[in-house]
């Protein structure tokens, strides 16, 4: 199950058709929208708080809610009430805004979708009292990824235009291209591939021409999903590899541990290197469960059934499917609840439980046909016929086999278009990328030149300086030799 980045990313993919489905994560979704605005560092919150007053001891204990998120949700929630009462005290709206936002954040991270919602509304309204037109942005944005994850496709569109509205009014480079990941993740889940993909390229040139690291790391890995749907498994993981080095280098470990489940991925389902994909779901892991992150949680023990259904260890491999759907049932996430019964109901077929399977592939249509997720219903489909053909039920294997056949071509229309437009943007990437290379070389050797022109010139004033001193001491000592020069 790919991970996208919106994060997201992010953030966040999706499945291969005669795969293990592959989800789009969520928090690709994360992106840079979901963080709190940046507060002012300091060795010791804690302290300096006894000795902050205003706005700035607000800051801080918004900045020490955030700290406890991964580590006591009752202090998070408590220093989150005192920043919020001090900011409504003082009438401060955009503080209101800010609170109201981080505390969102907190409960998307717990996996309470609820709570996140209405708090992300909260500072939407705050925000909008305040005239504050970042903050309504990232609310926006923050909003739209609580309804996909609830498979509301249509209510997230409409949130991630209206965010992206604003950071072309605000002429936001960075903030546009992260909607426009956000859209193409929309695009992606509708199996809209050639849309997705023009959303993804737009924001790595955007992300390019401003140099942002973790920016262009986010489209790198959402790039590689759509590389992986055309079968191109190589390239994928280059463009994970780049995405990898980037926020190894950057820090970014929520970012990097998506990366990480998505190359276990593809090296599980595709190139079968079961033992090389345990390790990078396991790191993949390791960091979600530090983080705290419930969704991701769930996503990476879903992609561990896959794994271990992969490699014959059945009940280890249900264990892992029932952990991540009791999550994903906490957190009301209907799509990746219709990709963990989809996955299971393809471990139960390959092992020959084709009863149990198709009921798995059912609760998983039940789902995908009412929210839309046109590539998760083909998948059904597909398990469901080859499930009734192993039955002998020719009735219901003709019934699912003309679904999927109707469906099918349609979606290989889609995919013919992307190989084209993927041929023809990634030329003109590859050429910006390079154009910035150049200027970025040819900016250092400007600069350069500019230093030695610099020194030349400080040089030779500093002579003509000295010949200009030198002159008049020679003068005067001339003056002053005349002056007292006896006559014979």
């Amino acid at each position: 199950m790919v991970e996208k980045e919106q994060f997201s990313k992010k953030e966040l993919d999706l499945h291969k058709r005669m795969k293990k489905t592959r989800f789009i994560g969520l928090l690709l979704l994360l992106p840079i929208w979901l963080q709190a605005t940046n507060l002012q560092n300091s060795n010791n919150p804690q302290q300096l708080l006894d000795t902050s007053h205003g706005k700035a001891k607000i800051s801080l204990l918004i900045k020490l809610s955030e700290e406890n998120r991964g580590k006591s949700v009752y202090g998070c929630k408590q220093y989150f009430q005192k920043a919020f009462d001090l900011a409504k005290k003082n009438n401060d709206k955009n503080l209101m805004g800010l609170s109201s936002k981080s505390m969102g954040v907190s409960y998307f991270y717990w996996g309470d979708m609820q709570n996140a919602f209405k708090y992300f509304k909260k500072g939407l309204l705050y925000y909008q009292q305040s005239g504050n037109k970042e903050g309504q942005s990232n609310c926006l944005n923050n909003i739209g990824l609580v309804y996909e994850g609830r498979a509301n496709f249509d209510s997230a569109a409409h949130y991630y235009k209206a965010s992206c509205h604003i950071e072309k009014e605000l002429n936001n480079i960075e903030g546009e291209a992260t909607s426009q990941i956000n859209l193409g993740n929309i695009n992606y889940y509708r199996k809209n591939y050639h849309d997705a993909l023009n959303y993804y390229y737009q924001a790595l040139k955007s992300f390019v021409q401003t140099n942002d690291k973790n920016g262009i790391a986010m489209a790198y890995n959402s790039l590689s999903i759509i590389y992986s749907q055309t079968g191109m498994f190589k390239k994928a993981l280059i463009y994970l590899e780049k995405a990898r080095a980037i926020y190894s280098v950057t820090g970014n470990k929520r970012k990097l541990s998506r990366v990480l489940n998505n190359m276990a991925d593809i090296y599980s389902d595709h190139f079968k290197e079961y033992k090389k994909a345990e390790i990078l779901y396991d790191k993949s892991l390791e960091i979600k469960e530090d983080l705290v992150d419930k969704e991701g949680i769930a996503l990476v023990k879903c992609n561990l059934g896959v794994l271990y259904g992969q490699m014959g260890d059945l009940s280890l491999a249900l264990k892992y499917f029932d952990e991540s759907k009791n999550i994903y049932q906490q957190t009301g996430n209907k799509t990746g609840l219709s990709m963990v019964y989809q996955n299971e109901g393809k471990v139960l077929q390959e092992t020959g439980w084709f009863r149990k399977a198709i009921k798995q592939f059912q609760k998983s249509m039940a789902i995908s046909t009412k929210v839309g997720l046109k590539s998760f219903t083909l998948s059904n489909y597909m398990g469901a016929f080859k499930c009734y053909a192993a039955l002998g039920d020719y009735e219901n294997f003709n019934k699912y086999f003309n679904l999927y056949e109707h469906n099918k071509d349609t979606l290989s229309e889609n995919l013919k278009k992307i190989r084209m437009a993927e041929m023809e943007t990634q030329y003109k990437i590859d050429t910006l990328l390079q154009q910035s290379k150049n200027l970025k070389e040819e900016s250092e050797h400007k600069e350069i030149k500019l230093k030695r022109f610099y020194i030349l010139t400080l040089g030779l004033s500093l002579v003509v300086v000295i010949l200009i001193l030198v002159l008049i001491l020679y003068t005067r000592a001339k003056k002053e030799t005349k002056k007292y020069k006896v006559k014979d």
